[in-house]
């Protein structure tokens, strides 16, 4: 006894650890908790608990709403000390906002999943404590946290029952043997078999995982005070009726054991069988009852050894303070309605089944499978839980999860199909509410995923591709028909005319630079006169005859000078003449036709381009024009376009030098100013009409030629940049059309039509920037015309040549003038000498010029060269330019030919659309059409991943299937939906690529439902086994066949009407209009083994009467009246211990209860009843009459 109490374990640990339910593990439930216990994303080992906010039937207030954020935030932040791994809640997205916020927004759910590791009760302590929020009502739900309430609504209620069951016991007892010694003498026997027996029981739990439930102690308990109970009275009752007839204790002692303990010994060992069958049921929670075998082993064992020994130590001090000890009353209730029975055996029996069959008609196997209704409606968890059904679905507290596990990653397109048509196809089953997967992860369809959707956004297309392929067609034609009314000869005509040109303005710069140098000629001479002069002048005083001597040069240089002014008289006539043929040139090749034909092909080429993308959107397949004639025109441009561009840089050479040497003119016509001033200073100064003839001829050469020219270089430079985009283009353009050509090939299927009008809007395009560059080369042209011409505040190139012209005449007569003044100047040479020392004295400053002088004109000489070549290659490059516009002249009908071809081609795949149009449009209006489609960038995408990491494990090859019902999950409606839906699933995938996939369905309904088909399955399996075992020790026993089956009779029919008329008790004054699942298993084991033990009693007293009478009848009358006050007692006092389970206030134990005080009721009155009638009706008539006279005389005699 010490040893079992210093080695007994913590119970109601173990309990929790060991003692829950375990299906087996081929359920679906028990294969879908695998699945998920190896899901990954450190879910695995987890349980889900549920934090309820609620304020009330009103919605939550903006106010209310920001503390519940806060709460969130405070679980997210503080995982570690909760025990959380993952937090989902209703502000994460769209998604979990619509699952866990109620339609009427008066509650939100925060679901937890938190780790295993930390007890129930300390999590549920550690959560309820982090979700109180102010101003809002909180509760803390979940299964685990349900079930523990179980348990420890369980612990109570059996504390509640051992402290009734020893005061009820105390008082029946001392009521039957008028003795308090009695009752603590029963008590302590069976107080010590249960300490022991509980010791051994929860070793063999924590050692060896013995079986083990809730209800295991709970029972041991109920079953051990009760029969330990009936066996004292039975034994005690024995032996006081030994003392009555021998004085010695240890006689009656023995004897007692003799008689009473053979009836204790079989009696129990029926017991024992039936409980021991029980280790050989498959479902845990009936197999942990075979620890009441245990139990009962031990009571045996402490019942036939301590009992005698208080008996021998006490004698009849056991039954202080009575004195009376003569033999044991007799039952008057057992003795006439055992007489009755065996007198009119076919009434007792018609009567007993007409009370019966009503009970046995009415009831219905119907059991309530939810845990809820075990636990008080005080219960925090409990509230939640209701809350959670009354402001969502029912089912929305404890949603179903269906997996799909397979071999291979599930995040692809082809699985993403069938997953959605799963989904699709389970949402059509009645009572399922809603249904979110993968593909739809709020429970509705994405449409813009599935084909319907992505058929009408093609067909859409297609039709914007048919119209705008007509317009391709109409600018395909129009263009053609402007190129034909294009003039490009008169284009080449231009163009030969301003090679011309360039050639006279070539030879008009040979002669130019004629005479510059002519000019640089003399220029050298008067600087060599200019030093003369200074020589002379400095011994003017001495030698005044020198210089009339030096006249005659005088006269010489004027006469130069005036021969190289007619000289560049002559020059600049031929250069206006050659830059007004240029003019003329120029003025034909810009002119306005060409341009307004480019600008409406590009018109046309922008339309075809708008044209093009609106039949990229779409696709189909036909046969993509040849385009083999406009890659040729694009080759010719290029091309031609190229040598353009070598031209214009030839000109702009030639341009900026020409400018460059009229830049060293101005420095010139400077310099000779000086020397004006430097005459004026002898004395000897030009008259005004000279000095403005010349300063205005020189100035107005200077200034003409530097602007024309700068003006022609800036046009010259953007004509080659212009052309060099030309020919970019044009090389862009050629490449395009190799890629067109290429891929012309390959699009022979409508797919495709998207990469030709793909490339048909890049070549487009070029062609556009091409004409771009072909237009600012035009205006390039237009630029020089404007140089040549001029424009308003400013003389153009023509016009300056012709003023330089005009003043080389004004000039060349200036020096005529010059020449006749010359007399005048030799008379003038005495007033010279006055001033000849104030002439020395700056002579230095005339030599200085007249070097500059000479310096200069050698410039322009020079540059007058390379005028002259620029002139030269220009010319070379409009000659070029001439012959390539000659060829695309030629090429022009290649062009034309291709677009007329490209025309046809358009019509061609015109027709080929509207045939796919008219073909998708019949697709996406069929039932094919509605299929799940996810495109690869969605798939990748951050959004869809988000959907991926919430319905799939770790490594992709499990996804599962959250399904809400619209019923309580634990009905009976539901369990049978989770079989429709298991099945629809597994159905579903036959012949797909998740054929040979785990399929099974997880949550609370799954539980249940694998629960109730293991339970209903087992109890069968379990009863037909004990039954087994009992008749098997009943023949023993009895030493009879019939007599087994008769008592078995009796108990399963009290068995059944005690089940009905409890479902009607339990409707009519406990709410319940259901049993619960296990109440039928428990109270059948209890009442089938306990109940036993009364038939037993009476058997074996009637085996004991057969010593004295051969009369059966007389012997069960005889043994029915003896036996009767100790079945009545063991009755009253077993219907009164498992009355102490009503106080628990734990469903299941109540309805037990009722259970079997129900049917223990109905056996005392059925087996006086039932098995003397039997036996009357067993033997021959003529054993009949003998005992029926014998019956008679016993009567008369007891009379």
């Amino acid at each position: 006894m010490c040893a079992a109490v210093i080695l007994l374990p913590n119970v109601g640990q173990l309990v929790r650890d060991k003692g829950q339910m375990k299906l087996p593990s081929s359920a679906k439930s028990q294969v879908a908790q695998v699945i998920q216990d190896n899901w990954g994303r450190d879910q695995g080992n987890t349980r889900q608990v549920v934090v309820v906010f609620n304020n009330g039937s009103s919605p939550l207030t903006t106010a209310q709403k920001n503390r519940i954020k806060q709460t969130v935030s405070h679980f997210k932040t503080s995982k570690q000390k909760y025990g959380i791994k993952d937090v989902t809640a209703a502000n994460d997205n769209a998604a979990t906002k619509k699952q866990l916020i109620s339609k009427d927004k008066s509650t939100e759910l925060l679901q937890l999943m938190v780790d295993k590791q930390q007890t129930v009760k300390k999590m549920k302590t550690l959560i309820t404590s982090g979700a109180k929020t102010q101003g809002v009502k909180t509760y803390v739900t979940g299964s685990d946290i349900l079930n523990d309430d179980f348990i420890q609504e369980t612990e109570q209620g059996l504390k509640k029952t051992e402290l009734i069951t020893v005061i009820f016991i105390f008082i029946i007892l001392t009521l039957v043997f008028r003795s308090p010694i009695t009752p603590l003498v029963s008590l302590l026997s069976v107080g010590v078999s249960f300490i022991i027996s509980l010791s051994v029981v929860m070793n063999l739990v924590e050692k060896f995982n013995f079986p083990l439930s809730n209800f295991t102690q709970v029972f041991m308990v109920v079953v051990l005070f009760g029969i330990g109970t009936d066996y004292n009275i039975l034994l005690f009752d024995q032996y006081k009726e030994e003392l009555s007839r021998e004085k010695d204790v240890i006689t009656a002692t023995r004897n007692a054991l003799r008689i009473a303990g053979r009836t204790i010994l079989y009696s129990g060992s029926s017991v024992l069988i039936g409980f021991t069958a029980l280790g050989l049921a498959n479902f845990s929670v009936y197999r942990s009852a075979v620890g009441v075998a245990v139990a009962v082993a031990v009571l045996l064992l402490v019942l036939l050894t301590l009992n005698p020994f208080f008996m021998w130590i006490l004698g009849r001090r056991l039954f202080w303070p009575t004195k009376n000890f003569g033999s044991g009353s007799s039952s008057r209730l057992w003795h006439g309605i055992s007489t009755r029975a065996v007198r009119h055996p076919f009434i007792a029996i018609a009567l007993v089944l007409v009370i019966g069959v009503p009970f046995l008609a009415t009831y219905h196997n119907e059991l309530n499978y939810d845990t809820l209704a075990e636990l008080n409606d005080s219960i925090p968890a409990k509230k939640g839980f209701k809350v959670v059904q009354k402001h969502f679905s029912k089912g929305t507290a404890e949603p179903s999860t269906l997996y799909i596990k397979t071999n291979h990653p599930l995040n692809n397109e082809k699985d993403l199909k069938e997953i959605d048509a799963l989904t699709r196809r389970l949402k059509k089953i009645a009572g399922v509410k809603t249904v979110a997967s993968v593909t739809q992860p709020g429970g509705s369809e994405i449409s813009s995923l599935y084909v319907t959707k992505q058929l009408k956004t093609v067909t859409n297309g297609m039709k914007s591709a048919s119209s705008g392929l007509n317009q391709i067609g109409t600018g395909l034609n129009s263009a053609n028909q402007q190129l034909g009314n294009a003039n490009l000869q008169q284009g080449v005509t231009g163009a030969k005319q301003l090679a011309s040109g360039t050639a006279t303005l070539k030879s008009g710069s040979q002669q130019l630079s004629s005479g510059a140098t002519t000019l640089a000629n003399g220029a050298s001479a008067l600087q060599q006169g200019t030093t003369t002069y200074t020589s002379g002048i400095n011994t003017l005083n001495n030698a005044l005859n020198t210089l009339n001597s030096k006249q005659s040069q005088i006269t010489t240089g004027v006469g130069t000078l005036n021969s190289s002014v007619a000289k560049l008289q002559s020059g600049s006539q031929q250069v206006a003449a050659g830059l007004a043929q240029l003019q003329s040139k120029v003025n034909a090749a810009t002119g306005t036709g060409n341009t307004a034909q480019i600008q409406e092909l590009k018109s046309k080429l922008g339309e075809l381009n708008s044209a093009m993308a609106q039949l990229e959107k779409s696709t189909g397949s036909t046969n993509l024009p040849d385009i083999s004639g406009i890659k040729t025109t694009a080759t010719a441009l290029t091309s031609s376009s190229t040598k353009a561009q070598n031209d214009a840089q030839t000109l702009q050479t030639a341009l900026t030098s020409l400018a460059s040497s009229n830049s060293d003119a101005a420095t010139q016509q400077k310099m000779l100013n000086e020397i004006f001033a430097a005459i004026a200073q002898t004395g000897t100064a030009l008259n005004t009409q000279q000095k403005a003839a010349l300063t205005t001829v020189m100035s107005s050469i200077a200034k003409s030629n530097v602007q024309q020219l700068s003006g022609a270089t800036t046009a010259a430079s953007s004509l080659k940049n212009d052309l060099s985009a030309l020919t970019t283009a044009g090389n862009s353009l050629n490449t395009e059309l190799n890629q067109l050509n290429a891929l012309s090939s390959q699009l022979s299927q409508l797919s495709n039509l998207n990469q030709l009008a793909a490339s048909s809007i890049q070549a487009n395009t070029a062609s556009m920037q091409a004409l771009d560059k072909l237009s600012s080369a035009v205006q390039g042209m237009q630029q020089i015309k404007s140089a040549l011409n001029g424009s308003t505040g400013q003389t153009g190139l023509t016009s300056g040549s012709q003023q330089v012209a005009s003043g080389l005449s004004q000039l060349s007569s200036g020096t005529d003038e010059m020449a006749s003044q010359l007399s005048q100047y030799t008379s003038g040479v005495a007033s010279v000498t006055a001033g000849a020392n104030k002439l020395a004295s700056n002579s230095g400053t005339l030599t200085n010029g007249t070097a500059q002088l000479a310096a200069g004109n050698q410039q322009l000489a020079e540059k007058q060269s390379e005028l002259t070549a620029g002139l030269t290659t220009v010319n070379s490059g409009q000659q070029t330019m001439y012959n390539s516009l000659q060829g695309l002249v030629g090429q022009m009908q290649t062009l034309r030919n291709g677009l007329s071809t490209a025309s046809n081609g358009t019509q061609k795949i015109n027709q080929g659309v509207g045939s796919a149009n008219s073909y998708l449009t019949g697709l996406k209006n069929s039932a094919a059409s509605k299929t799940y489609y996810v495109p690869k960038s969605v798939l990748q995408g951050k959004t869809y991943k988000q959907s991926l990491q919430a319905y799939m494990s770790g490594n992709y090859n499990a996804t599962k299937i959250t399904i809400v019902l619209d019923e309580n999950p634990s009905s009976e409606s539901a369990m049978n939906k989770i079989s429709t839906i298991q099945d629809q699933a597994q159905k579903s995938l036959k012949g797909t690529a998740l054929a040979g996939a785990t399929v099974a369905i997880g949550g609370q309904t799954s539980t249940t439902h694998d629960l109730q088909q293991t339970a209903s399955n087992d109890f069968l399996r379990t009863a037909t086994i004990m039954l087994i075992g009992i008749l098997i020790a009943l023949m023993v026993i009895t030493r009879s066949v019939l007599q087994p089956l008769y008592i078995l009779g009796t108990l399963l029919l009290a068995y059944v009407m005690s089940l009905s008329i409890t479902k009607l008790i339990s409707s009519a004054f406990l709410g319940q209009s259901m049993l619960t699942w296990n109440t039928p298993f428990f109270g059948f084991i209890m009442l089938i083994a306990l109940g036993v033990d009364y038939s037993i009693f009476l058997m074996m007293k009637y085996r004991e009467f057969g010593n004295f009478t051969g009369t059966p009848i007389i012997r069960i009358v005889r043994a029915s009246a003896v036996i009767g006050t100790v079945v009545i007692s063991a009755a009253v006092i077993l219907s009164g211990t498992f009355a102490a389970l009503i106080p628990s206030g734990v469903l299941t134990l109540i309805q037990v209860a009722l259970v079997v005080i129900i049917g223990l009721i109905i056996l005392v009155f059925a087996i006086p009843t039932i098995i003397p009638s039997l036996i009357r009706l067993t033997y021959p008539l003529k054993d009949k009459m003998d005992d029926e006279e014998k019956f008679k005389e016993t009567e008369k005699k007891q009379k």
